[in-house]
This record gives C-alpha cells, structure tokens and sequence, in this order.
C-alpha cells in the first residue's frame, strides 16, 4: 500500500508533537508514560519550593512536586500538589517535609512514613513541615549565647557601677578609717591579751590556795560520811515507827473522798441537778442572748420612736392624754420596702467583709453608682424588724419605698399603705 505524501506529513507531524509534548514533560520532571498519585499539602511558606522540585523517600526520588497555588481561602497559605509516581503506598501519618539538599539552599521534599495501618488515597491531604534552613539554625544556636552574653555585660555594668561608686573619695576615706579602726582593736585586744597574762601571772599564788581550799572541802565531807550515814539511819527510824493501820486508814478516807468527788463531777458532767444542768444545758445561755438582743432592739425603737413608750400629759386638767399608736399599713403588691445601707462609686463584692456577715445583701447598680441593700419585704412592720436587726451593724440604715420599681418617697408609700 502506498503512503500519500499527506499522509506522511501528517504522521511525521503527529510523531513530533508527541515528542514534544513528551520532551516537555520530561524537563519539568514528568513522564507521561508512568502512572502518578497526586497528594496534597499545605504550607504557610514554601521557602523557594518550585515546581519539579525532586520528592524523595529515603533518599530515593519517588516523585516531584507538580503544582504550585494559593489557597482558595484567601488565607495566603499555599498549596503544594505532589505526584507519585513510586507504587509505594504512603501511611495514614506521612509527613511531607520541604529541606535543603545542599549548602546553597536547594529545596527537596522529604517524605516521611506514618506508622499508620491505613493507607492515603489518591488527592489526600498530607501532613506539611519545613525544615529550618542554615541561616535559622545558626540563629537558634547563637541567640541563646548572645542572651547570655547581654546578661553578662549588665551584670559587668552593675558590677563596674558598683565598684566605681565604692571607689569614690568618700568612700576610700571610710575604708581608711575602717583601717584605721581595726589596727586600733588589734592593738586593743594585744594589750587586753598582755593584761590577761600579768593577771594570771600575779594571781597564780591565790588560785593554788582556792585549788587547796576545794581539795580540804572534798577531804571534809568523806571524813563527814559517817555522820550523813547516822542521820539516814534516824530518818529511816521515824518512818518505821508511823503506825501502818493508821497510814491505811488515812489513804481509804483520802480514797473515800476522791471517789465522791468524782461521783459529783460525773453527776454534773451527765447534766444531773442544777449545776449540771447550768453547765451543760444552754439554753439559759440562749435565752440571756435573745434577751441581751431583745433590749437592744427595744431601746433602739424606744429612741427612735419614744412616742410608742412614753405619755405625754397635757395641762394638768385631771386626766391625762397618750399618744396615739402607729397605723396599721397594709400590703400593696406593687409596693416593695428595702432596708438601704449605702452606696458606693466602686462595686463590692457581696460577700466582702464591709458587710459584716450579714445574708441576702442585693445591689442596684443606678446612675453610675451601686445601691446596697440588706432586706426587702411588701409588709411595712416586716421590713421595720429587718432594719432593727440591721441597725445593729449598720446604724446609719434607712428604708427606701418603690413602687413598680421605681423609687418614691417613704411617707408617700406609707400613705398608700394606710388607705
């Protein structure tokens, strides 16, 4: 069969544009021939990363890196597609790590294995890492040096500072005198050394007659032995002459009396008779207390209302006229009374100790300041026995009325009340 020379043409053309394409390829590093898996990293910096760049697993080019591209998030980190073309499965776990090859900072991709059981599928996003390039890992290795570095020559700088500040005038005059005063102790502690000497030396003949005198006062009281025996003897026949029945007798008495002793500090220690019940029970104790705390609630009232207590008699005309009591006060349901304490431009903690251990403590906070308050209640005569108990603490309290939560005055809450 003849070819037409179309036709070879044609085929020549063809062939040449897939040895093209092919050579093409084959510079960047592909071979369209051999089947790849690509993956996926992702990087915040590639640090010169290019596309070709040589993938290698255990020293071993398995690949190379095929694409470069900013993230679609617009985040500017970069997106690294790698092709495989080594059967190798790659783990679960499997580290694609950007390192210089060489000295002049050559870039490869270094792939390390995961311990995984599960193998990445084809486009799965691999772990990334950057190694630290020359320049970084001289610089880890000497900041630290030049830290300590700094610190030394501060530390010389204080300690130049100090020195210079000590070898001042003044200061070299009272190391002079400081000098000074030292030779004056040495030659004080020579001549108090000297007069020691002459002491002992002067002394000598009385501390020979006191060394004698103790020697004839231990010589005395061996030759005294036998007198200091023969009073012994004497003690010892005082007591053999004391009667041992009247002994036992005077121990039972002492036994007798013990025991009922003990009997009584049991009876009263079980709350038995008065004085055990006075020790044990308290509820003497706790009534003398709400008495105590009665009184001073009464006398708190009586000063603050003497009108409740006290008769006033008109001119005397032959009777005599009383104060009329409170009124009564009915509840109203949108009329609340608060006991106030105080106000304060800082905000305290409720359970601060200004408050003195007092329970239920509310804050308001209004117009840029902090309301305070110890008790709330709808009844008027409720709220008033709060604010006697609060007064106790805090003499300066005082009631504040609202009505639908908002503050009116006291006499116009209490005139609602009384209707």
């Amino acid at each position: 069969m003849k070819i037409s020379k179309t036709s070879k043409i044609g085929i020549v053309l063809i062939i040449s544009f897939i040895a093209l394409v092919w050579g093409i390829n084959f510079l960047k590093g592909r071979d369209i021939f051999r089947t790849e898996k690509l993956y996926v990293a992702r990087y915040k910096n590639v640090g010169g990363l290019e596309v070709s760049t040589i993938v290698q697993l255990n020293g071993l080019k398995i690949g190379y890196v095929r694409e470069i591209y900013f993230a679609e998030d617009l985040t500017g980190d970069l997106i690294v597609k790698i092709a495989v073309t080594n059967k190798f499965p790659l783990p679960v776990g499997t580290i694609a790590e950007i390192a210089n090859s060489d000295l002049l900072g050559s870039k490869i991709v270094k792939i390390s294995l995961g311990k995984s059981a599960l193998f990445l599928q084809e486009n799965d996003t691999i772990k990334a890492k950057i190694e630290s390039d020359l320049m970084s890992q001289v610089t880890e290795q000497i900041a630290p040096i030049k830290a300590k570095a700094e610190r030394l020559i501060v530390s010389l700088d204080s300690i130049v500072s100090g020195v210079a500040l000590i070898l001042n005038s003044e200061s070299r005059r009272n190391i002079n005198r400081s000098i000074e005063q030292i030779s004056l102790t040495m030659e004080n502690l020579e001549q108090i050394s000297s007069d020691l000497s002459m002491v002992v030396g002067t002394q000598k003949t009385n501390l020979s007659a006191t060394i004698v005198n103790l020697k004839q006062m231990t010589d005395q009281l061996n030759s005294d032995s036998k007198l200091l025996e023969n009073i012994l003897k004497n003690f010892s026949m005082i007591s053999d002459s004391i009667n041992p029945t009247e002994l036992k007798s005077t121990m039972h008495h002492i036994n007798h009396s013990v025991s009922g002793l003990d009997t009584i500090l049991s009876n009263i220690n079980n709350s038995n008779g008065t004085l055990g019940l006075l020790i044990k029970d308290s509820t003497l104790y706790t009534r003398l207390a709400e008495t105590g705390d009665n009184m001073n609630q009464l006398l708190i009232d009586l000063r603050r209302n003497p009108h409740r207590y006290l008769k006033v008699s008109a001119f005397d005309f032959g009777k005599e006229v009383y104060l009329a009591p409170g009124a009564n006060y009915k509840t109203i349901e949108n009329i609340d009374f608060k006991v106030f304490l105080f106000s304060s431009t800082v905000k305290i903690p409720l359970n601060s100790p200004v408050f003195q251990g007092l329970s239920n403590v509310k804050e308001i906070s209004e117009n840029s300041k902090f309301l305070y308050f110890a008790g709330e209640e709808k009844s008027y005569d409720k709220v008033r026995s709060i604010l006697n108990r609060v007064q106790l603490s805090f003499p300066q309290a005082s009631l504040k009325a609202y009505q639908d939560n908002e503050e009116i005055s006291l006499k116009k809450a209490l005139k609602i009340c009384s209707k």
